[in-house]
């Protein structure tokens, strides 16, 4: 089966990469723009020999492939900074998912365009979190940047059921945690791994987020399940076995690792997004691709956490 990977060097795709070369039966198409950082990503996890996989830096290229599964892994920042130009949340969202349904319009209507979504569907407010009859109240006359990034996923989101002859899976992810992830994200769990790191205290607020990890394995299991269950069009919510919350976390680190913190009343690293205290999915919908998590949230932050820590402790 040959697998097409957009945007080969982003945090998701990487877990997913390593899965498919320990698997029979699949030969990888790895685009990115960036080859020299998918040839040194091969090297880090030791695939340098196998035959099972080609780096493509061209996009237009891909039109001319042949493939079977799609996976756009492409991301957009979605952190607060001085400079992010949030016209790219919408620009680079459209260029790609459009090259994808083109190929599946025009080269091979068969073909599986697997899409990766976000629980910003859902919009900023998740004072309890997301399920089957949620809805995302948007103020059209006050729009903020808060509201973008939401926007431009129920954006594509629409536009894949609008194509009900294809194949397309959108999964919407809440929250992932790997060692492939960039420390400088400037998310909870990296600033917590970054105190480790730096043995300096963690400043975080009073507030008791709720988030949901999901496990680079159950990642695999819902492409997997995606690849296997037929010809479906839909979105799903992508969830893990159980939410955690941001103490049981201070606690499983602090007892575990050492960790220090210290509770202010606000925090400055707001997210882009917009605040969420319950940021997960009370969903049962990825049944009908025949996905079933295996692995909670916290056992996602201490699978990856040990291996961080190995990693740039050696």
């Amino acid at each position: 089966m040959n697998v097409v990977i957009m945007g080969a060097t982003s945090h998701i795709a990487k877990g997913l990469i390593e899965r498919f070369l320990q698997c029979d039966g699949y030969v990888l198409q790895l685009y990115s723009r960036s080859a020299d950082a998918v040839r040194q990503f091969m090297q880090n996890i030791d695939q340098t020999d196998n035959s099972n996989y080609c780096i493509c830096d061209d996009y237009q290229s891909f039109i001319q492939s042949s493939c079977d599964v799609i996976i756009n892994c492409i991301g957009v920042e979605t952190r607060n900074s001085h400079n992010c130009d949030f016209t790219r949340y919408f620009s680079v969202t459209e260029e790609f998912d459009s090259l994808a349904i083109s190929y599946l319009k025009n080269s091979n209507p068969e073909a599986l365009y697997i899409s990766f979504s976000s629980g910003a569907v859902y919009g900023r407010g998740f004072s309890d979190p997301a399920g089957d009859d949620s809805t995302n109240c948007i103020k059209v006359n006050h729009l903020t940047r808060q509201d973008y990034y939401g926007i431009v996923r129920i954006n594509a989101e629409a536009k894949h059921r609008a194509h009900e002859e294809l194949r397309i899976i959108d999964l919407r992810i809440f929250s992932y945690f790997s060692r492939y992830i960039n420390l400088t994200d400037g998310y909870f769990i990296t600033d917590l791994i970054q105190a480790l790191l730096s043995n300096t205290v963690l400043y975080t607020d009073s507030i008791n987020i709720v988030r949901d990890y999901l496990h680079p394995d159950d990642l695999f299991g819902a492409v997997s399940a995606c690849i296997s269950s037929g010809r479906l069009n839909l979105a799903v919510d992508i969830n893990s076995s159980r939410p955690v919350a941001k103490q049981e976390i201070l606690d499983y680190f602090s007892s575990t690792y050492g960790l220090r913190y210290e509770k202010r009343q606000s925090s400055e690293n707001i997210s882009a997004t917009g605040t969420k205290a319950n940021y997960y999915s009370t969903s049962a919908h990825a049944s009908r691709i025949g996905f079933v998590p295996k692995f909670s949230s916290m056992d996602s932050l201490m699978y990856g956490a040990e291996s961080l820590l190995r990693k740039y402790c050696q």
